[in-house]
């Protein structure tokens, strides 16, 4: 069991990263992040910015959290977490390659208490999207790496977790299934943010520059094989243009004319029709300033032969 000190910082941690998550949503700021939390009219703190493993200094045992992130400009990343363990977990590297260096020992030592934790993962410089309750699962010696996995929340597991440890085989084929989930998710929003942020943050189609109602579209499905979240493979647009484009109501030419369906021209209506959709019929595409974030050129051919079949 963690000590009963442990126990109260991660959960008010937890708590606080809940208010943040709800003011910020899914992806936080790192100024967000380093304000820290209120615990006995004494501040604690989340993370560190120039340390992965972290804990704050009231923490007696274990760690709080652990952060990657994404390096500015043509730095190297510090680490590289992209690779999946054989369990389907996150691969966490040591810090350095002692197992028994100061901040490694604090993650052992949550893997033989199962603690809580918190993983800040990166999105784009200065951004990241926390999951949390995460897990030490494995430490794996021959990669210099951690297990991490995924579970979902529970109060109730987190205050009595020896309650919970019984049906081991449930709790990791649980834990699997979350880590699944996870990193759906954050291929989701790591794609949005990508793709928003070549577009400088406009609709492709209307220039409409509001962020919450705008979304990564897929020019070719993500179930495609070739439907990789990459940004050539996306376009910014805003909520009534992408729901026109997916239901291939909207159409694109391979040189970024937009057209209408033949359907929805005929279709007479009111202004947002008029104006919203109609109005940009014969227009092109207000694409990104480098060619190599620009959609690419094969996916618009195909996507616009599956427009004009359906259309």
């Amino acid at each position: 069991m963690p000590s009963d000190n442990d126990q109260a910082i991660r959960l008010a941690a937890f708590k606080a990263l809940e208010g943040l998550v709800e003011r910020y949503g899914d992806v936080l700021p790192w100024d967000a992040i380093q304000e820290g939390f209120m615990l006995h009219r004494e501040q604690h703190l989340f993370a560190n910015r120039t340390r992965g493993i972290f804990w704050p200094r009231q923490m007696q045992e274990t760690a709080l959290s652990i952060k990657t992130t994404v390096p500015r400009g043509s730095r190297v990343a510090r680490y590289d977490d992209d690779n999946v363990a054989s369990d389907g977990a996150f691969l966490y590297k040591f810090q350095g390659t002692d197992v028994e260096a100061r901040d490694n020992r604090r993650l052992v030592r949550a893997q033989q208490l199962d603690a809580p934790l918190i993983y800040f993962y990166g999105i784009e410089p200065g951004l990241y999207q926390p999951l949390w309750p995460v897990y030490i699962s494995d430490v794996d010696l021959p990669s210099h790496s951690f297990h991490v996995m995924v579970s979902a929340p529970d109060t109730a597991r987190l205050l009595q977790p020896q309650r919970y440890a019984a049906d081991a085989k449930a709790l990791t084929w649980e834990r699997r299934y979350t880590t699944v989930l996870a990193k759906k998710r954050l291929h989701q929003v790591a794609f949005r943010r990508h793709v928003l942020r070549a577009y400088e943050e406009r609709c492709a189609v209307c220039g409409f520059p509001r962020t919450e109602l705008l979304d990564a579209a897929h020019i070719l499905p993500d179930h495609d094989v070739r439907g990789h979240a990459e940004v050539p493979n996306g376009l910014a647009l805003c909520r009534l243009h992408h729901g026109a484009f997916d239901t291939n109501l909207m159409g694109f030419r391979p040189n970024g004319v937009i057209e209408l369906a033949p359907s929805l021209l005929a279709t007479q209506d009111g202004p947002t029709l008029e104006h919203a959709l109609k109005g940009f019929v014969g227009k092109t595409l207000q694409l990104p300033r480098s060619n190599e974030l620009r959609p690419k050129k094969l996916y618009l051919e195909e996507r616009y032969e599956r427009f004009r079949k359906v259309g």
